[in-house]
């Protein structure tokens, strides 16, 4: 591949690649710079070092998620759409394991989360959980203290998230059906919504 072709996702894309055969250990900017064909100066005009290659994959990741949560085919208000946004959740994750590490942990060393990586974190939990949650709780509770929202938006997350690394650390849940698992989680803290936003 001509250097002046090489684009900034055909960077992104090949450091995927590496770590899906090598493990995160296997990105090194030399062998990304191998692997697109090209030279380290290239790959660190596009990009930049490793650190900021892994944000970039961190950013990606939550676009996608935002991406998949909008394309829903259930109707937002419902607790049918708030199921489904813990089974597309739940389903990403097994899906495509490392971008869920890239986007929740500390894969590598040079990455660290911080106040601009937590800022794309924040505006994918509003898009995929805030939204969802405050939509429901709009079409069913008349009344609710201020910030319930928030707090059971961020308490759904929290379980569903909790289950989905559960089962990715390879701990069968107790029926052996993780989405049946989420989605009773989501039912039990919808089952009343006011308490379970609560602080």
């Amino acid at each position: 591949m001509a250097s002046a072709t090489i684009t900034r996702d055909d960077v992104l894309d090949a450091a995927m690649g590496l770590m899906r055969g090598g493990g995160v250990g296997a990105l090194s900017m030399r062998r990304l710079a191998e692997e697109v064909g090209t030279s380290y100066q290239v790959v660190y005009s596009r990009v930049g070092g490793k650190a900021e290659i892994v944000r970039a994959l961190h950013d990606r990741g939550f676009a996608a998620w935002v991406a998949a949560t909008s394309t829903l085919p259930t109707v937002p208000g419902t607790a049918e759409h708030v199921h489904e946004t813990a089974r597309q959740y739940l389903r990403a994750a097994l899906d495509d394991p490392l971008t869920f590490a890239l986007m929740f942990a500390t894969p590598v060393p040079e990455f660290r989360r911080d106040e601009a990586a937590r800022t794309v974190e924040w505006e994918a939990f509003r898009t995929c959980w805030l939204a969802p949650v405050g939509a429901y709780l709009e079409a069913t509770v008349d009344e609710r203290p201020p910030g319930t929202t928030r707090r059971l938006a961020w308490r759904l997350w929290s379980a569903v998230h909790g289950i989905t690394t559960v089962h990715l650390a390879g701990h069968d849940s107790p029926s052996g059906d993780p989405e049946a698992e989420v989605v009773g989680m989501v039912r039990l803290l919808l089952a009343d919504p006011i308490a379970s936003g609560a602080p």
